[in-house]
């Protein structure tokens, strides 16, 4: 498959909605703002879905493509994200004998040690003060208290320094957080919000601080040179070095923020068992090999007990993806337009931020665009999950029921 802006290789058969406007109409598709702006009367899918990749916005067309792909191929879709996250991390982790937490305090000490290196900018005080004791008075009076003689040459100087000083050191944090949060859904923003809120709001009452202005503090005081320099040369040097330290310390707080959010906060639910999980995602696969309404029914009762990653998502999205939510009633529910795609979508969202693993949140959501690409395009089906031999126990017997070729356009 080759993506060169040019064209498709292949046809995506496996679109469910031809159009845009089938999908707004008949699969509550909304597009945001700069995703409707390439949108008109007579576009198909597959140039939308052209468009968004080649502008650069692969998230947003894996988000128009669940809601355009056949729903038991967006299952698929979805199913193979999670499997290939997973072997990423696990991948990763047989590399480090760390675990990620212990990787994560690493790099940041290791960060922060950087940071708190004044020693290029004290060669540069240094350099200056063998040019004359005159010049060292200067600074160490404008590094003491505040000049209150407004007569003295030094006063306005001064005060002009510290104001600049002030400027640069922006709430940056805080900015980075507000952008992360921007792109969550609503609903886990506002839950996760009332507990960070809660948890600052006790920090806060306890030491007298709220704890982002301990980090903002702490920063600031690792990248403010001392003596504060007063001679114009050396101050403009002084500066460019605190910017870089700063510009450093914005870049990484952004990079975590959108590799490893939503942060760990104390109050959130418990590791889930490693066997729940795994028996949501047998489940999930069974229900894509054998998409009837009671597969779907399982895939939610495991889905309970696997908890809030793309796992238990995905077996959500297998069961919302039925023809009945209700079997075993006699009035039959459909399930809403875009609820199947919403849990295709999201479960691909938190594959993509899912802690550990070797690449970032943008390299992950290349991967699965490439591999929705092929599951549109039937280059990758189910015929080898298919085929493989599952054993199941009943009494004495082994039974291998999967031994089977089955896949995309064939009767199953």
């Amino acid at each position: 498959m080759s993506w060169n802006a040019e064209g498709f290789d292949k046809p995506m058969i496996m679109l469910n909605l031809s159009s845009p406007e089938k999908a707004m109409l008949e699969n509550a598709y909304v597009p945001d703002k700069d995703v409707k702006k390439y949108i008109n009367e007579h576009m198909t899918s597959e140039q939308l879905i052209h468009l968004l990749r080649a502008s650069g916005m692969i998230k947003e067309a894996c988000d128009y493509m669940a809601f355009a792909i056949n729903r038991r191929v967006g299952v698929w879709w979805a199913y193979s994200c999670v499997k290939t996250v997973n072997k990423e991390i696990e991948e990763q982790l047989k590399k480090s004998p760390l675990s990620f937490e212990e990787q994560q305090k690493q790099e940041i000490k290791q960060q922060l040690a950087a940071w708190q290196d004044k020693s290029e900018l004290d060669t540069i005080l240094a350099d200056y003060k063998t040019a004359g004791k005159d010049i060292v008075k200067k600074m160490e009076k404008m590094s003491g208290a505040d000049i209150e003689d407004t007569g003295d040459p030094l006063f306005e100087i001064q005060a002009q320094l510290k104001k600049a000083i002030d400027a640069d050191n922006i709430d940056f944090a805080i900015n980075e957080i507000d952008a992360a949060l921007a792109s969550m859904p609503p609903a886990q923003v506002k839950a996760a919000g009332e507990i960070v809120d809660k948890t600052f709001a006790a920090y806060e009452k306890k030491s007298g601080i709220h704890p982002l202005k301990v980090f903002e503090n702490d920063i600031i005081e690792s990248v403010t040179p001392k003596p504060i320099p007063e001679d114009t040369a050396l101050r403009d040097q002084y500066f460019t070095g605190i910017k870089s330290k700063v510009e450093k310390v914005r870049q990484f707080a952004q990079q975590k923020i959108k590799e490893h959010f939503p942060l760990k906060i104390s109050g959130l639910p418990k590791k889930i068992s490693s066997d729940k999980v795994v028996e949501a995602l047998y489940a999930v696969k069974r229900w894509i090999l054998t998409p009837t309404d009671e597969n779907g029914q399982i895939a939610l009762e495991l889905s309970r007990d696997a908890g809030q990653g793309p796992e238990g998502l995905c077996a959500l999205a297998a069961y919302w993806s039925s023809s009945d939510l209700t079997p075993d009633q006699k009035n039959p529910i459909t399930p809403p337009p875009g609820l199947a795609s919403n849990g295709i979508l999201n479960t691909i969202f938190m594959c993509a931020m899912k802690k550990g693993g070797s690449k970032t949140y943008e390299e992950r959501y290349e991967e699965y665009f490439n591999l929705g690409v092929d599951c549109l395009t039937g280059v990758c089906t189910w015929d080898k999950e298919w085929q493989k031999k599952e054993g199941i126990n009943k009494g004495n017997e082994l039974l291998d029921p999967l031994n089977v070729t089955c896949g995309f356009g064939r009767d199953c």
